[in-house]
């Protein structure tokens, strides 16, 4: 039997956990037998509470010895993150169990020292601010990455994902196919499939969505129009013609106007300073950044950040 020991950091994200551990219920359910089992631990207190309020209470302490351990955090992760919790974690490492972590948990393990070389996976929404604290560690955009004895996980329904595709590794993919059918899930997704879907203004344009989809994945470290269409596999003139056809406006607007409205996110969602926010959207500098948001909002990022709204 496979045991999971799930650590629930207070403001975990309810709906990642639930979307661990119900496949593994569901599993034993139609297997007839236990083929998993899972305990849930808090780092103090007797429960801990996630973002939206519910309290779910502890099973007792976490045995260092665990299987696997899969830390579970949401907001501010790092809030909670002492020396003895961090201590915990390295010792369930070095003596051998894995260690897995879903949404923001992977700050949790960065901070530990445990997380090197290997690719790691979190929230899309929190990979800027962790790849800014830890440049050493490399980060994908995958819905959760695996290797040896370490796992990551994008959150959210990715957490069903990949329970789905443990399952079918150890059991076969008929027992996962089963499992996903109960849960009304549309189809076992890849590790590969993207953490966010498109904008439905490119629903009919494939061509521009694809493109778009590269854009998002290089907002840190901006591609000039050609490598985009050398990586996309179109024409550049090509490109351009779909995107004024498409969007009203060329490509490079298109990428800019991405790259000033993450920042802006950042600021505003994770409290980064502008500075930050500029490195972490392509920016050689908090001037630059200001300017370009400046000519192209009409006001500069702090104060778009500062009042309700999009941009």
């Amino acid at each position: 039997m496979q045991n999971y020991a799930f650590l629930l950091m207070p403001g975990f994200s309810a709906i990642a956990f639930f979307s661990a551990v119900e496949p593994l219920r569901i599993a034993n359910r139609l297997a007839g037998k236990a083929l998993f089992g899972w305990s849930v631990h808090v780092p103090r207190g007797d429960h801990a509470e996630a973002s939206n309020g519910m309290q779910i209470r502890a099973d007792g302490l976490l045995d260092e010895r665990a299987q696997a351990l899969v830390v579970c955090a949401g907001f501010d992760p790092l809030r909670h993150a002492d020396r003895a919790l961090q201590a915990a974690l390295r010792r369930v490492w070095r003596l051998g169990g894995s260690v897995g972590a879903i949404d923001t948990g992977a700050f949790l393990l960065a901070e530990a020292g445990i997380l090197g070389r290997e690719a790691i996976t979190l929230h899309w929404e929190a990979a800027d601010e962790f790849a800014l604290r830890y440049p050493a560690i490399p980060v994908s955009g995958e819905l959760f990455e695996r290797h040896a004895r370490l796992f990551t996980c994008a959150g959210g329904t990715a957490a069903m994902d990949m329970m789905l595709e443990t399952i079918a590794a150890a059991h076969g993919p008929a027992l996962a196919k089963a499992v996903s059918d109960q849960l009304i899930h549309e189809r076992i997704r890849s590790a590969s499939d993207p953490q966010r879907g498109d904008d439905p203004v490119l629903l009919g344009h494939p061509l521009v969505a694809k493109v778009v989809r590269i854009m998002q994945a290089r907002i840190a470290e901006p591609l000039p129009l050609d490598a985009l269409a050398a990586e996309a596999g179109i024409d550049r003139r090509r490109i351009e013609r779909l995107f004024r056809a498409a969007l009203g406006h060329a490509p490079a607007q298109h990428f800019r106007a991405l790259r000033l409205r993450h920042g802006i996110g950042l600021i505003r969602q994770q409290g980064l300073s502008v500075h930050a926010a500029a490195l972490a959207s392509g920016y050689s500098s908090q001037a630059v950044f200001s300017r370009a948001c400046k000519a192209h909002f009409g006001e500069g990022p702090r104060a778009i950040a500062q009042r309700s709204g999009g941009v």
